[in-house]
């Protein structure tokens, strides 16, 4: 069973996702903050990471820079699950260049970003 981590600090979109995810049969673990977030991807080590950028205590970019030095963590596909609507093509271009390998705005359509998690898992 696919193991994701879903790092959100909104209630509401986390409980979405996780409601999506969970339909898929995946097990699905969740923070709120940044450091909660890093903390995790260390500990629980999964299969693919969602997350927000805007977050509390420490922003999803400076997560994912920590993710991505970490030998433990550093291949782990981050999608990149955001509203930066205005610098959107910006925002993508520059977490693209850490390794993000997707970034969807929110609120991204379940059916579409279960798609892709699918995608990832197989290769």
């Amino acid at each position: 069973m696919a193991r994701i981590l879903s790092v959100e600090d909104d209630p509401d979109y986390q409980y979405q996702v996780s409601h999506a995810l969970r339909n898929e049969t995946w097990e699905v673990h969740y923070a709120f903050t940044g450091p909660e977030g890093y903390e995790k991807a260390v500990s629980l080590n999964p299969d693919i990471i969602l997350m927000d950028l805007r977050l509390p205590l420490l922003n999803g970019v400076e997560v994912i820079k920590r993710l991505k030095q970490n030998k433990a963590t550093k291949d782990i596909p981050v999608i990149v699950l955001t509203n930066h609507s205005a610098d959107a093509g910006f925002v993508e271009s520059g977490v693209k260049a850490l390794g993000v390998v997707a970034y969807l705005n929110k609120p991204a359509p379940m059916d579409e970003l279960c798609a892709l998690i699918k995608r990832l898992l197989n290769g």
